[in-house]
């Protein structure tokens, strides 16, 4: 199992680099294999095309840095230091896996519905990121700014992210992380001390915290659990669930009974008790 696990990863990391190199539709799968120094039935023992293996490239990186950071906010009690910590390890990737981002920015791809789909996850999964850590540092008075905070802690990020892959800026990620905590202790402290209107009144349906713990739930499933009957039939409930919860009226008894579903797989509990409480 490690064998093929690691294989499948020799030709994702091979194909980024090529990709960032020569382009996406200029490189060839029997390219992608001389790299990856694999044979190339193992390439379609994994993807279909070259098209699925972005799909792969997109789940490759965001999990590596979830991984990473949720492993590192593990380490430390104080939570503005674990999201410092975190923020070090979010540019420190990003630097380390520069071929990456230029790939999928220079907009070679075509956007299908799946990766459409991933990159909504993405920004669910960085959204929900964001209100955590503020929550932890900020406390329960901070709770009328958090979605205004996670927009703007977001916007931060993601401006120095973009300065340091477009313009090939080199800042010592302990010093960028630390600068960006104090630069958001002036805003959400600014805030609470004029005591500003949040902006942010009303979110949209799928970053609703329904919607966000729903899909903390089949990231779970779908990355950190050994796929088996019980588990594909979590991810299908899930994923119904998500749908329901779009509809304006949703049906209770759908709900209820994917929950059930849901909560056989042992690990999920956590996350399907707390959606049973915001439901009900």
């Amino acid at each position: 199992m490690t064998e093929l696990k690691d294989k499948k990863t020799e030709i994702i990391e091979a194909s980024i680099e090529l990709f960032a190199k020569k382009g996406f539709h200029t490189t060839s799968v029997q390219e992608i294999v001389n790299k990856a120094n694999v044979a190339k039935g193992s390439f379609y023992t994994y993807f279909q095309s070259k098209n699925e293996l972005i799909f792969s490239i997109y789940t490759y990186y965001s999990n590596l840095t979830q991984n990473k950071m949720d492993q590192v906010k593990e380490r430390y009690d104080d939570p503005r230091e674990a999201f410092k910590k975190q923020l070090e390890i979010f540019f420190e990737l990003l630097k380390s896996n520069k071929s990456l981002i230029v790939m999928l920015m220079q907009g070679q791809i075509s956007i299908d519905k799946d990766i459409e789909s991933l990159i909504q996850q993405s920004k669910q999964r960085n959204f929900n990121w964001a209100k955590e850590n503020l929550a932890a540092i900020y406390g329960e008075d901070f709770q009328l700014y958090l979605n205004d905070a996670a927009i703007l802690l977001n916007g931060i990020v993601n401006g120095y992210a973009s300065w340091l892959i477009g313009d090939n800026a080199d800042f010592e990620t302990d010093r960028l992380a630390a600068f960006t905590v104090r630069r958001l202790d002036d805003v959400c402290y600014g805030m609470q001390q004029q005591n500003e209107e949040p902006m942010i009144q009303e979110l949209p349906d799928y970053l609703q915290e329904r919607s966000l713990i729903a899909q903390e739930i089949e990231w779970k499933l779908s990355n950190e659990i050994e796929s088996n009957e019980t588990t594909e039939k979590a991810i299908e409930a899930i994923q119904v669930l998500q749908e329901e919860f779009q509809k304006e009226h949703p049906q209770s008894v759908v709900i209820q009974s994917m929950l059930q579903l849901i909560e056989q797989v042992e690990e999920t509990k956590k996350e399907t008790n707390r959606l049973r409480r915001l439901i009900e």
